[in-house]
């Protein structure tokens, strides 16, 4: 591995561990019920429907009933990637991940980038159906979840950049997958549906399925999925494995 590949590795495993290691000295943190202490917050947040790109309108209501749930750290994802989704989609050669533009910069700026509407709204609307079932697993430690998503993302655009032979890559796939692989591994008995209507609960299972739907479609990133898949599979087992002794 070149040198400034290591040293991204090196930076990036320092930094997890001060993350965790911050996370873990606040604690779990208890989901708010509705009309909690996000209530005023909730209700400025459906105000926003007609400020954002028509394209994810229909984002505002899943992300603000999400806000309500205590989760805002899935909030606060969802609304960074509807922020950036026309600037990025104006420009995307300032914010994909490849062979030739790898960087902490670029592995955190790829994942907020989507090529088109369908693209954002399938990762944001999957990320929040299945992240609020991991960060109630995780007891709504929100700085764990948001933790756990970016070093995903940030595995999937590693396996991108050094797997894809010179191909460019944007998109949060790869941290969505690493938050399916994770709920696995977290809520074992929870399925999550792959393949159209196969239901699958084993990680390995799970990460095959999604290599298997991958490799059978023209543009989809298989190794962002793999490498997305691979890391919450890893950071959830030892999540797990913490949290039993």
């Amino acid at each position: 591995m070149p040198p400034q590949d290591q040293k991204l590795v090196t930076d990036a495993v320092a930094a997890s561990v001060a993350v965790v290691a911050v996370a873990a000295a606040l604690g779990p943190k208890a989901c708010h019920q509705k009309g909690g202490a996000f209530s005023s917050l909730v209700e400025q947040c459906r105000e926003l429907r007609d400020d954002v790109p028509y394209e994810v309108q229909d984002l505002v209501e899943p992300v603000c009933d999400t806000l309500a749930d205590g989760h805002w750290a899935l909030t606060g994802i969802v609304a960074a990637n509807v922020a950036c989704y026309l600037p990025a989609l104006a420009n995307q050669e300032q914010w994909c991940v490849s062979k030739h533009e790898l960087s902490h910069e670029r592995l955190l700026r790829y994942q907020l980038a989507h090529v088109n509407a369908t693209h954002i709204m399938g990762n944001m609307l999957t990320l929040m159906v299945v992240g609020s079932e991991v960060s109630e697993a995780l007891g709504c430690n929100q700085f764990v979840l948001l933790a756990l998503y970016l070093a995903c993302g940030w595995a999937g655009g590693l396996c991108a950049a050094l797997l894809s032979n010179g191909a460019s890559t944007v998109g949060a796939s790869g941290s969505v997958s690493g938050v399916i692989i994770a709920l696995s591994v977290l809520r074992p008995n929870t399925a999550v549906q792959i393949l159209g209507d196969v239901e699958a609960s084993n990680p390995l299972m799970l990460l095959g399925g999604t290599l298997a739907a991958d490799l059978s479609r023209q543009g989809i990133s298989w190794q962002a999925h793999f490498g997305g898949g691979a890391a919450g599979c890893l950071i959830a087992w030892v999540l797990k494995l913490v949290a039993s002794l």
